[in-house]
């Protein structure tokens, strides 16, 4: 009797922890912000608009801005929908600057830029 009563204690202590945590393992990893500064787009021209317009703020810690790579932190904005990103990009919004600091990108740029960034971040390999 008592083996039985230790047996559901133990599985009600099981079930209320997966409840509290979550099935998914990736939902309980944490970020980490070095990450930010080693991933890149893959698309030249979009690289060098990342390198001069984006980067600085992106992947700094401390500097309000969502951390590229960073796709918990960018989870909030991504959930008021691409359109409302743009409008903070195109007309600042907080700490963002008008254009994002950059006048000559266009709207696709953007959302390329805001897309490569808000997407989680796979660190670089030595095969890359």
């Amino acid at each position: 009797m008592c083996l039985q009563r230790a047996l559901k204690y133990q599985a009600s202590i099981l079930l209320l922890f997966v409840m509290l945590t979550g099935c998914d393992p990736t939902e309980q990893t944490t970020f980490d912000p070095a990450l930010s500064s080693q991933i890149q787009p893959h698309d030249p021209q979009l690289s060098a608009i990342y390198d001069r317009s984006c980067k600085t703020c992106h992947t700094l810690e401390g500097t309000g801005a969502p951390l590229t790579g960073d796709s918990q932190g960018w989870q909030v904005r991504m959930d008021k929908g691409m359109d409302a990103l743009l409008d903070s990009v195109i007309n600042g919004s907080g700490g963002m600057p008008p254009f994002g600091m950059c006048m000559d990108c266009d709207v696709d740029e953007f959302e390329a830029l805001i897309t490569f960034m808000a997407a989680p971040a796979i660190p670089a390999t030595s095969a890359e």
